[in-house]
C-alpha cells in the first residue's frame, strides 16, 4: 500500500502489529514514552518522532491501539491529539476496545472541528500470541468503501476480518463477545471444580461434554487450561475485566436488567485485587478452586 502508517500504542499487542505491518514493507511512523520499546521499535525499522502530533501530522492513516475508552478520547481530542494535527483526508483506525459510542464520539469531534477524516473501528480479537503471528480475529465498522480500500492492511495483521456495519458496531461486536467469553469461562470453572471433588475422570468428562450440549468453544480450548494450570499471560485477567465492565457500563447506560453479567465482573474483581489480575484470565479457575478449598 502506498500510504505512510502512523502507529500509537505500541504496548503488548501494538508494537508486534507494528512489526508486522513493517515486514509486510509499510513505512511505520510511531511515537512511546518506553525507551525499551523505542529501542525495539527503531532496530526493527520504524521511524519514530517524539509526539502524537508530529505521528499525526506526518502519516496518511493513523492506527491506534490504546488501554481503554480514557485514552482513545485523550489521544484523539487532547490539544497534541490526532484529530488537531492530522492532514485533511487522514484515515484514522482505532483498534482498542472500547465503546462503540467512544468511536461515534470522536467522530463527531472531528466533524464539529471541521476536520476531513476517514473511520474505521477494528478492534482484535486473538491475544498476544496471535498478534505476534498476524492470526488475530479483527472485527471492523465504519464506511464500506473504506473498509474495502484497506482490508489489504486488516490482513498484514490478522487472519479473520469480519465487516460489522455502521461505525461503532465492530466495538459494540467485541464487548459482547467477551461477556459472552468471561460469563462461560466462569460457569465452566466452577464445573470443573466440582467435578473434580467429585472424582470424575476428567478426560472422559471434556470428551462427553465437547460432543454434548454443555460444550462450547471455551470448554473446549479454556478448560485444559484448568487441569494444567498454565496461566501465564495471553490475556490478562485485568484486562477481560475492563473488556467485561463495558458491557455493564452500556447495559446501565440502557437502563437494563444484567444480574449474571454483573456477578461475573464480581468474580473477576474480587480474583483481581486478591492480586491475580496480570494471570492469564483462564486463573479464575484457579481462584474458584482456592475459594472452594481445592487444592
Amino acid at each position: 500500500m502506498n500510504k505512510t502508517f502512523g502507529m500509537i500504542g505500541l504496548g503488548n499487542m501494538g508494537l508486534p502489529m507494528a512489526k508486522n505491518m513493517v515486514a509486510a514493507g509499510l513505512h511505520v511512523t510511531a511515537t512511546s514514552r518506553s525507551n525499551s520499546v523505542v529501542d525495539d521499535a527503531r532496530s526493527f525499522g520504524m521511524q519514530i518522532v517524539d509526539s502524537i502530533a508530529e505521528v499525526a501530522k506526518s502519516c496518511d492513516v493513523i492506527v491506534t491501539m490504546l488501554p481503554a475508552d480514557r485514552e482513545v478520547i485523550s489521544v484523539y481530542e487532547d490539544e497534541g491529539g490526532i484529530i488537531d494535527n492530522c492532514k485533511q483526508g487522514a484515515v484514522c483506525i482505532d483498534m482498542t476496545s472500547a465503546k462503540g459510542e467512544t468511536m461515534r464520539r470522536i467522530r463527531d469531534t472531528g466533524l464539529a472541528r471541521a476536520k476531513d477524516i476517514k473511520w474505521l473501528d477494528a478492534p482484535v480479537s486473538g491475544g498476544v500470541a496471535a498478534a505476534a503471528t498476524a492470526m488475530l480475529t479483527i472485527m471492523v465498522s465504519g464506511e464500506r468503501m473504506v473498509f474495502d480500500e484497506y482490508l489489504p492492511f486488516f490482513e498484514i495483521v490478522g487472519k479473520k476480518i469480519t465487516y460489522t456495519g455502521l461505525l461503532g458496531s465492530a466495538k459494540d461486536v467485541k464487548m459482547l463477545n467477551q461477556a459472552l467469553n468471561a460469563g462461560n469461562s466462569c460457569v465452566a470453572a466452577e464445573v470443573m471444580m466440582l467435578a473434580k471433588q467429585l472424582d470424575v475422570d476428567l478426560d472422559v468428562f471434556m470428551d462427553v461434554v465437547n460432543e454434548s450440549s454443555g460444550g462450547s468453544w471455551i470448554f473446549k480450548n479454556n478448560v485444559p487450561r484448568y487441569i494444567t494450570h498454565d496461566h501465564k499471560p495471553g490475556f490478562k485477567l485485568d484486562l477481560m475485566k475492563k473488556d467485561v465492565s463495558l458491557f455493564t457500563e452500556v447495559a446501565r447506560m440502557n437502563g437494563d436488567f444484567t444480574p449474571i453479567i454483573d456477578m461475573v465482573i464480581n468474580i473477576l474483581s474480587a480474583a483481581g485485587n486478591q492480586g491475580h489480575g496480570e494471570q492469564n484470565y483462564t486463573y479464575i479457575s484457579k481462584w474458584i478452586e482456592e475459594q472452594n478449598n481445592l487444592h
